[in-house]
């Protein structure tokens, strides 16, 4: 069969990366950006540019406003029944679209091997589905058990400890040419920490195995490319095979590193952190190390943003697992890392949200699909293949701040790709926005084609009977081209981030496991204050 791999190859001249034809995680965004071929003077805002009038990142606090409600939220019986269609709809893809040996969720509905991120979506969504009644708890355990006992008895899936990006549906062994990952292995890790808690006994036991055999110190990057000293002690985005006939033998880490603050980066610090063994675990510090660019746009608020990728998703990966909405701002100078806002995440991606919807109203290009419901541009499927379009702010400078240290010099510019949308990109907004998140659901809900039949939703029966599961991957409704698949790692999250909104139902679980309390010890993580009754709607 063709080679489907996460790296095709580079042409660093270009700056330019070949990935998957279909569908990947962040480090599709972000391996060119951090190929460091880019570079450019940064973005200054107006009068603070002055020296005199800068403020250094320690005195920038991110933090909600008094009365901003947080999840869970509330919802009238009407929205409440429609984001329980909703989320249905792409938890019978998880269930359904799946080897049926092995269990595992494919990684689109068009083939037949899995992204082991989309995997930790999958087996993270098990107990949600459970909880609603679309599945018994019997049902949920035994799945839940089947895609472990693959996953773990299949030796050259992982090296390290790290999976492969991408596994044969049936055998759980790595497709060619494929590579280790270490944001899918983080994914799939969070998923694990999700149902172990849930099921217990050989579950917990077969997660917890994996967890603890990832040893994040092989994959530190102390080489990297002579030009870039300052990527040096992140964690490489993962691991190649010198012979992809032999994936457990030698091989070389990636020479990029997870070296900002997007949600991908943050999730796999907070997974070094966690890990249980002290020798393979890495300095809670790392995490703060990652570099807090400063921007804002219109009304969004000054908040951190990522330079590599303006898809929305690079704000809500890691809020699917990591309970970031019972925290407030956080404290790098704990750690001794200086030069950091404190950022509440919670709320810097509420404010991101906001960027997003202000920039589709603006609608430059004057897209047919953008404006007050039609916003949430993020990676997805797109008519001529893979895309991740995005957008982004201007950039606050710092008082003090070292070039590349503390922020990227790397200026981007706003990529509106050619006016395609993925719902679940607006959809899971709903963890930070709920009524606009819910509003754009709802207008994409409504859209019809040219014969006047759904343009993106498809009904997927009482249990997806129909092989169709709710929203089509992506849509342009500029030009009525709809995207033919489901995608794991955009119907997943969509699953995670309405019970989020609805119960919290995946944050309480994480949260349950030992190990998770631990490294929020060990990264200093405080408690929210609680506001008055009136200001968050339980």
């Amino acid at each position: 069969m063709q080679a489907l791999a996460f790296l095709r190859s580079f042409d660093l001249c270009a700056c330019r990366l070949f990935v998957r034809p279909f569908r990947a995680t962040a480090a599709c965004a972000v391996l060119a950006g951090l190929c460091g071929c880019a570079s450019s003077p940064s973005v200054t805002r107006g009068p603070e540019s002055a020296a005199s009038t800068l403020r250094t990142a320690e005195e920038w606090v991110i933090s909600s406003p008094p009365g901003v409600r947080r999840p869970p939220f509330e919802f009238s019986r009407a929205d409440d029944e429609f984001i329980d269609e909703v989320q249905r709809a792409a938890f019978w893809f998880l269930w359904n679209a799946c080897d049926e040996q092995t269990g595992m969720v494919y990684d689109r509905s068009s083939v037949r091997f899995a992204s082991v991120a989309g995997v930790g979506f999958q087996l993270a969504a098990i107990p949600a589905a459970v909880e609603r009644g679309w599945i018994t708890r019997e049902q949920g355990a035994e799945r839940a058990r089947r895609i472990l006992t693959a996953l773990e008895q299949e030796p050259t899936n992982r090296v390290h400890g790290m999976f492969y990006h991408f596994l044969d549906g049936r055998t759980a062994r790595p497709i060619d040419m494929d590579v280790v990952s270490t944001i899918d292995s983080a994914l799939l890790f969070a998923g694990m920490l999700a149902v172990g808690p849930y099921f217990g006994g050989e579950i917990r036991e077969r997660a917890d195995r994996m967890i603890r055999a990832a040893d994040w110190t092989k994959f530190v990057l102390n080489e990297p490319q002579p030009n870039e000293p300052f990527l040096k002690g992140f964690v490489s985005l993962g691991w190649r095979p010198k012979d992809p006939k032999n994936p457990v033998g030698e091989g070389d880490l990636l020479k990029y590193a997870w070296a900002d603050s997007g949600d991908e980066h943050r999730l796999i610090n907070f997974l070094a952190t966690l890990a249980p063994d002290p020798e393979h675990r890495l300095d809670p510090a790392l995490y703060y190390r990652t570099r807090r660019a400063l921007g804002e746009h219109a009304d969004s608020g000054p908040h951190v943003w990522f330079p590599w990728s303006g898809a929305l998703f690079v704000h809500f990966f890691a809020h699917c697992f990591v309970d970031y909405v019972s925290r407030g701002p956080d404290d790098p100078r704990a750690l001794g890392v200086e030069r950091r806002p404190r950022v509440d995440w919670w709320e810097n991606s509420r404010r991101a949200v906001t960027l997003h919807r202000r920039k589709a109203e603006e609608n430059p290009r004057a897209f047919k699909g953008f404006g007050p419901n039609g916003w949430g541009l993020t990676a997805s499927d797109a008519a001529h293949g893979y895309a991740v379009p995005g957008v982004f702010p201007t950039r606050i400078p710092t008082k003090g701040e070292v070039p590349e240290y503390d922020f990227s010099t790397f200026v981007p510019k706003d990529d509106l790709g050619d006016g395609t949308l993925a719902p679940y990109g607006a959809g899971c907004a709903i963890m930070f926005q709920p009524e606009a998140a819910i509003a754009a659901l709802r207008h994409f809900r409504a859209l019809k084609d040219a014969q006047g039949r759904p343009l993106v939703w498809r009904d997927p029966g009482s249990r997806g009977e129909t092989g169709e599961y709710g929203f089509r991957d992506s849509f342009n409704q500029d030009t009525g081209w709809v995207a033919k698949d489901y995608v794991a790692i955009d119907q997943g999250p969509l699953v995670l981030a309405i019970e989020n909104a609805r119960t919290g139902l995946i944050w309480r679980l994480v949260n349950a496991h030992p190990w998770v309390q631990e490294a929020k010890g060990r990264l200093r993580w405080a408690e929210r204050p609680q506001e008055s009754p009136g200001n968050t709607v339980r």
